[in-house]
Order: structure tokens, then C-alpha cells, then sequence
């Protein structure tokens, strides 16, 4: 995606800023976005649980199950960021100028409880993102799966960077610290995605290693 100088000099405010983004009723308890839009707020011990029961009945298949899940989840939530942005900025997020976007991106991420995310260009040329992101609920919550390369947040980020360029991509986990919860991604071809996984994750290799054999 190219990023071009915004033809706004400035916006009146971060469009996440949790102050403004989150809405809360006292009354009822309930959340909402700034567009009225409901929230949930779901406690990790449910996420873990429902993770756990879902591996349990999908068996070998719940890896596949879950990337597909998170894939649909992903497109479907950057159209709806993109459309709210694009009205609140007065411009399309190809007109956002780099360090506004991605300024945004991590605020977007972060109000929605997905944790820190943080988009490294250094193997642009080879055709790959590195994406880290920390503290994440969903994270965790697959820290006890077998396949971990393979995972609901993976799918996500191949759904949010395939609708965002508007092309067929994939990710996987290549490294990733329970403890630290800090998991990074490579984001690419979907082709190029799986022969990472098969040739490099599958033999135990993480992130450093894989970057210096492609």
C-alpha cells in the first residue's frame, strides 16, 4: 500500500483514543465504540476456555480451524476500521501520510485489547513483514496449542494485510515467548507463507534463522 501526504493537515484527535473511542452506560453496563457500535469485554479466562474446547472437539483439524476463523475475522474488521476512519478523516488510508497510519494502527490495536503491535519493513525486499505484537489476550490463550504457527491471531493478521493491499497473503507465528507474551509474525504470499512453515517452522526454527536462510 502506498502512503501518500494527507490532504488534511492535521485531524482533531486520535480516532482511538480511549477516552473518546469507548462509551460507557453506568446504567446498563454496557459498552460502545463511538459509533455506537457494542463492545465486549471478555475476560482471558473465557477466551482460554473457549480455545481449549474448541481444540478438544476439532482435534488435529482445530489449527486450520482456527487460522480460517481468525482469516474471516480479520478482513471483516479492517473493512469496518477502514470505512470509520476514512469518514472521520475525510480522506482513504492510502492518502494517510506512514507515520500517522501506523501511529493509528498500534491505538487501534490497543483499544480493542489485541495488545501491542509493531510492523518491521526490514524484509520488504524478500516479500515479507515481520509483525511483533505483545501483550495479547488471544496470545495467551493459545500458548498451550500444539500448532502455533498456525493460530487465530495469525489468521487475523493474513485477513487484515490481505484486505488492506487487496491480495491473497498469509502469516504465521515464527517465534513467540509465553512468558515476555510477545509473539512475532511473517506476513507474506500465502505461498511463501506455507513453504516457511513446512521448510522452517515445522524443524524448530524461529525467526532469526529463518530470516537469514531466505
Amino acid at each position: 500500500m502506498e502512503l501518500s501526504s494527507p490532504q488534511k493537515e492535521s485531524i482533531p484527535s486520535s480516532y482511538f483514543n480511549p477516552r473518546a473511542y469507548v462509551k460507557s452506560n453506568p446504567a446498563t453496563g454496557l459498552l460502545a465504540s463511538r459509533q455506537g457500535k457494542r463492545l465486549i469485554a471478555l475476560p482471558e479466562l473465557l477466551i482460554s476456555s473457549i480455545h481449549d474446547t474448541l481444540h478438544e472437539e476439532a482435534g488435529e483439524a482445530a489449527p486450520i480451524a482456527f487460522y480460517t476463523f481468525g482469516f474471516s475475522w480479520g478482513k471483516s474488521f479492517y473493512e469496518r476500521m477502514r470505512k470509520e476512519l476514512e469518514v472521520y478523516n475525510g480522506c482513504s488510508i492510502d492518502e494517510m501520510n506512514a507515520p500517522e497510519f501506523f501511529a493509528t494502527l498500534q491505538q487501534l490495536w490497543g483499544v480493542h485489547g489485541l495488545g501491542q503491535i509493531t510492523v518491521d519493513f526490514s524484509f520488504a525486499k524478500q516479500g515479507l513483514l515481520l509483525v511483533t505484537i505483545e501483550n495479547s489476550g488471544i496470545s495467551k490463550a493459545e500458548a498451550r496449542s500444539v500448532s502455533k504457527s498456525f493460530s487465530i491471531e495469525a489468521g487475523f493478521l493474513g485477513g487484515w494485510f490481505s484486505a488492506q493491499t487487496q491480495r491473497g497473503l498469509g502469516a504465521c507465528a515464527t517465534d513467540w515467548d509465553v512468558e515476555l507474551r510477545r509473539t512475532q509474525y511473517l506476513v507474506g504470499a500465502k505461498s511463501q507463507i506455507e513453504q516457511i512453515e513446512s521448510k522452517f517452522i515445522s524443524q524448530g526454527k524461529r525467526t532469526q534463522a529463518i530470516m537469514e536462510n531466505i
